[in-house]
């Protein structure tokens, strides 16, 4: 459940997006009336009016979290990168901004995993999971190296296909490929690693 509720911002981008001709045109000037953006409601528009949408539900998420105790820090960087990224794309009204936005967070990660890996006491996967999982020291670094690997090969992909390809197969690659396809395919090779070598 929490899983789908993180989820909900980049859900709420793509239907946006994908759906944008359909929204009815006073919203949209609405939109234009309290932020100042200036958009019309032609396709070419979707893009940024998708972005504010994310900027809103991500705030309104982090604000819900904080209300009930339960947001992280994780969360505040997320935020602000997706703040930043979003303001800039609406500001100059270019999308490269939003676009790399997910390459940012992922490398984020993947520097948080080596920075642990470097300077930390205890391997950060470790010590989330070791009350149900037992492995030795090597295979715990293994399988952070893999999520190392991971996030570093999906800021890549994103890159290349943010750069390579129409924005609206990248929309759709960030939605499906990145948000659900890689990540499930992901979690499911870690089960079977883990199944093999736990202890536990």
């Amino acid at each position: 459940m929490k899983a789908f509720i993180d989820f909900v911002p980049v859900l709420l981008f793509f239907l946006t997006y994908i759906f944008f001709t359909d929204i009815p045109i006073q919203y949209i000037q609405y939109s234009n009336e309290i932020f100042n953006i200036n958009l019309g409601n032609d396709k070419g528009s979707s893009i940024y009016f998708a972005t504010l949408i994310l900027m809103i539900t991500y705030s309104v998420q982090c604000f819900i979290l904080a209300l009930l105790r339960q947001i992280k820090k994780i969360h505040i960087i997320t935020l602000a990168i997706i703040l930043v990224a979003g303001i800039s794309t609406l500001y100059f009204k270019n999308p490269l901004f939003i676009k790399i936005k997910p390459s940012i967070v992922y490398w984020g990660f993947a520097l948080f995993f080596i920075g642990n890996l470097l300077i930390g006491k205890e391997n950060i996967i470790k010590k989330l999971i070791q009350d149900q999982i037992v492995l030795d020291d090597k295979n715990w670094k293994f399988l952070t190296n893999s999520w190392i690997l991971f996030f570093v090969l999906c800021g890549i992909l994103n890159l290349y296909i943010a750069n390579s390809y129409p924005e609206e197969t990248w929309v759709e690659f960030k939605f499906y490929v990145l948000g659900i396809i890689l990540p499930v395919i992901f979690i499911i090779l870690n089960g079977i690693y883990l199944g093999v070598y736990a202890k536990k």
